[in-house]
């Protein structure tokens, strides 16, 4: 677990990666590095930022980023991000901060 030196409440950590267990079971591919994140793009947000590996194909495992957006105070927003337009894309990536960042989305109240 890596926090970020900007304060974030433990409440809202633990909020946010209640989510990421629920996300990690019903997820069909492997799902890794779980992030709060702040975007200067999405003011007054949270994101939640975690990779789906699908290993289906041993020879060309595919990787994807997802994004869920959550209130400053951990409660989900019920939405999540996703750019057509490359540069847009490109913008919002290159804003990301991390917060809090988790490899696996395992009990984090230990």
């Amino acid at each position: 677990m890596e926090k970020n030196n900007k304060n974030i409440d433990q409440a809202v950590i633990h909020k946010m990666m209640n989510r990421a267990i629920e996300i990690n079971h019903s997820c069909k591919e492997k799902c890794r590095d779980f992030k709060i994140m702040t975007s200067t793009m999405r003011k007054d947000s949270l994101i939640l930022q975690w990779r789906t590996i699908d290993i289906s194909n041993e020879d060309n495992p595919i990787q994807y980023y997802r994004f869920e957006c959550f209130k400053m105070d951990g409660t989900p927003e019920l939405c999540s991000i996703h750019y057509t337009d490359q540069k847009q894309a490109n913008d919002f990536i290159t804003s990301l901060q991390t917060l809090y960042h988790q490899k696996f989305a395992i009990d984090h109240t230990l």
